[in-house]
This record gives structure tokens, sequence and C-alpha cells, in this order.
């Protein structure tokens, strides 16, 4: 008998079909299966459903907004670091400091020049309130020596007049006395030949000849007086002359005197001038002072402090190292203001909206964390892009935009396994948005953003 050949049957045993065997096992693979399909439809009706509710992509990472901090306005070298990487630091908490030689010298010579600008405007000062009170005296002293010229010039020339007028009326007076005398002496000569030749006659008597003679002899004293006195009336003229020169004198007087007054009102100019060199001196000190508080200011800026709370994740620089303001030394963030930028393709906006709810996978720990979107961006990542699309070769690929979506993460998670940079893959539940909460966000977001401007404790010392 040949083993391949098929065995023969038993002619005792009773023939067994194989339906019954083969049918079974459908069966059971039919129940199995609607089993299955039983147990993972709710499961796939979830997914079905939150993938239709959600918008989802892989594009998404955690961010922070890094601080860089660097020396502001001042350049030197690290003589000591207070803090390194992974550090956390508190709000004015001195990071490092500068040497401090340099600008101590600037502080004490800034210092000495306000002092000399304090007292080069005290003597200034001191100078405009002695001619305020010089000129004023000046001015009236020389008004008044004019008063006294003007008085002197009148009082000369009332003199001149009176002179003038008394000596040309004596010699008028002595004119008139010399012509009665000159007339009553040609008188007296003509009856004393008269006389004397009536006398040689015998005509006469002698005594009526001794009177014409004593009348002729008479009026020759009155005219030699007369002419005494003309002579001495134009003896007066040299006082007119006099009076002249008198009165010119005092008319030089008076015109000196008006430029002594017109030379001390330019005194008034004088203050005025001192006025504006106080005024200047004034501005010196200021400047001197502001730049007092500059040299001060660089002085304490050698100790550069926290602006923020936050974590060091980045360290540049070391102790020895020379630094230049404005260069980053050491970068931090504050942990609390971490959040989550989300590219989502253009395709997969709609139903998204500022206010609605996000899932958050992270995929470092497997933890799944919670958030709402803060706003969806105006433009898209393309728009930032080093290099930017151009389609006018008329070579055109479409590709789906991206779209960044800010996310802020719910107050109350814990952040410690969070670190920026982190990948992260989120789902954004559609929905018509909260703007109350997104008012209330941004509101806070602003209020953080304006916090530098508060005054550190460093600062207060």
């Amino acid at each position: 008998m040949n083993p391949t050949d098929p065995p023969i049957p038993n002619p005792d045993k009773p023939i067994q079909t194989s339906v019954g065997k083969t049918l079974l096992p459908r069966i059971l693979g039919m129940v199995i299966l609607c089993g299955m399909i039983g147990a993972f439809s709710p499961i796939a009706l979830r997914f079905v459903e939150f993938r239709s509710g959600h918008s989802i992509t892989d594009d998404a990472f955690i961010e922070a907004q890094m601080i860089h901090v660097a020396p502001e306005g001042i350049s030197g070298r690290i003589i000591r670091m207070f803090a390194g990487e992974n550090d956390r630091v508190q709000k004015g908490q001195v990071l490092f400091e500068i040497d401090t030689e340099s600008y101590r010298d600037q502080v004490a010579m800034a210092e000495a020049r306000l002092q000399m600008a304090i007292i080069e405007k005290n003597r200034q000062e001191i100078g405009l309130e002695k001619l305020r009170k010089e000129v004023p005296l000046t001015v009236a002293m020389a008004r008044q020596t004019l008063a006294l010229s003007q008085s002197e010039q009148a009082k000369m020339d009332s003199v001149l007049k009176l002179t003038f007028e008394e000596v040309y009326g004596t010699i008028r007076e002595s004119e008139a006395l010399v012509g009665v005398a000159q007339a009553n002496r040609n008188l007296a000569q003509l009856d004393y030949d008269r006389f004397a030749n009536l006398y040689k006659e015998n005509a006469v008597t002698l005594r009526r000849s001794q009177e014409v003679n004593r009348t002729n002899e008479a009026t020759k004293a009155e005219l030699r007086l007369a002419e005494s006195k003309l002579g001495k009336a134009d003896s007066g003229r040299i006082q007119i002359e006099v009076a002249k020169r008198d009165l010119d004198a005092a008319t030089v007087a008076t015109a000196k005197a008006g430029m002594a007054v017109a030379l001390a009102e330019t005194g008034k100019e004088t203050i005025r001038e001192a006025e504006q060199m106080f005024r200047l001196r004034e501005t010196a000190v200021l400047e001197a002072q502001t730049l007092l508080h500059t040299a001060k200011h660089h002085l304490s800026k050698t100790k550069i402090t926290s602006p923020i709370s936050g974590v060091i994740v980045k360290r540049l620089k070391n102790t020895g190292d020379h630094v230049t303001m404005g260069l980053p030394i050491l970068t931090l963030y504050d942990p609390d203001r971490m959040f989550v930028t989300a590219n989502m393709e253009e395709t997969r906006l709609k139903g998204i909206s500022p206010g609605n709810g996000v899932e958050i996978f992270l995929d470092a720990t497997g933890e799944t964390l919670t958030g709402r979107v803060l706003w969806l961006n105006r433009s898209t990542g393309a728009e930032f892009s080093l290099l930017p699309r151009n389609v006018v070769s008329g070579e055109f690929t479409k590709v789906v935009q991206r779209v960044p979506i800010r996310i802020l993460l719910d107050k109350n998670i814990d952040r410690n396994g969070i670190r920026a940079g982190l990948s992260v893959q989120v789902a954004i539940a559609h929905g018509k948005g909260d703007p109350e909460w997104v008012a209330m966000a941004l509101g806070q977001e602003k209020k953080l953003d304006t916090r530098f401007d508060e005054e550190s404790p460093d600062r207060e010392k």
C-alpha cells in the first residue's frame, strides 16, 4: 500500500460530512467581528466627532518671551557674576557687575564741575545784585547833576541877559550924558569967546566975565566926567564877555551831564546783560547737574539687575570678559508667560475663534494640557519668509499656507515640566469664541507688558 494513496474508508464507521466543520468558524468569526464592531463603534464615533469638531496640527511649539539682559549705556569688564544658566532670579536681583573705577572718576569730575558752576552762578548773582543797586544810584546822581547843570546854565543865561542890559543901558546913558555935556561945552565955549571979546572992549563987567569963564570950565569938567563914565560903561563889555564864557561853560557842563545820564542809562543794558549771564550760569548748573545725574546713573548701571522674575536659559559672557553696551550677556524668560504658537493650515481655520478651548499634547512627557485661543495672526507665516514667493515667471505650485495662532495655557497648569521650544500637538475646538475672556486676557497681557516700567528694588535704593 502506497503511503500517498488515500485512506480506505471503514465500512463499519458512519460517514461524516465537512459542512459542520467549515460553518462553525465562520459563525464564530462573525460573532467576534460583530462584537468588535460593537465595542469600537463608540470609539470610532467619538473619533469622527472629535475630528469634525476640532482643528488639529502637529506644527506647534511652546514659546516664551525671551528677555536679553545687556549693559545699559555703559561698557567695561565683568568683575562679578551672580547668576548662571538654569538659575531662577527675581526682579531687581543683581545678575552681574562691571568694573566701576572709571565711572566713579566720572562722578567725581561731574561733582567738581557742578561745584564750579554753582560758584560761578553765585558770583554772577552777586554781581547782578550789585549792578541792580549801583545803576539806579548812578542814574539818579547823573540826573541830579544834569538838573544842577541845567539850573546853572539858566542862571548864567539870566546873568548874561542882565549884564547885557545893564552894560548897554549904562553905555547909552553915558553916551547921552556925553552928548549933553558936549552941547553944554560948546555953548559955554561960545559964551566964553563972546564975553571975552566983550570984556576986552569993556562991554561987560569983570564979574560977568568971570562967571562965564567959570561956566566954561564947569562944562569942560562935566564933559570929562561924562566921557569918563562912557569909558567906564565901555569897560562893562568885558563883563558881557565873561558872562558869555560862564554861559558857555554852563552849557558844556549841561551837555556833559546829559551824556553822563545817557551813560548811566546804559547801566540798565548792563543789568540785562548780567541777567542773561546769570541765566546762562543757571543753565550751566542744570547742565552740570544733568551730567552728574548721568554719571551717577551710569555708575548705578554697573550693577545689572534682572528686569523680570524668571529663569536664565543662556549665559554668553563670563567673569573677566569685556562687555559692550547693548550686547546681550544673559537671556531669561518668565515661565508664567509661556504660550503655544500653532501654525494651522488655512484649510482648517473654519470654526476657530478667539476664546475657543484647546487640548495640547506634550510630546516630551505625554501629558495633555489645556488652554484657549488668544488670537489668530492677520498674516500667514509666508509673509515673513526670507525668500518671498515670486510667481511671475509662471512656475507655480500651490502650497497650503499656515496661519500662526497664539494659545494661552490655563493658569492652573503645573509648569515645572514645561520648557520653551518643546513640540506639541494641538486640537482646537470649533465654536463662536469667548469675546469677554479674550478682552480680559488681552488686558492682562498688556498689563504684563508694562510691568517693566515699574521701579525695581535696586532702583529704589
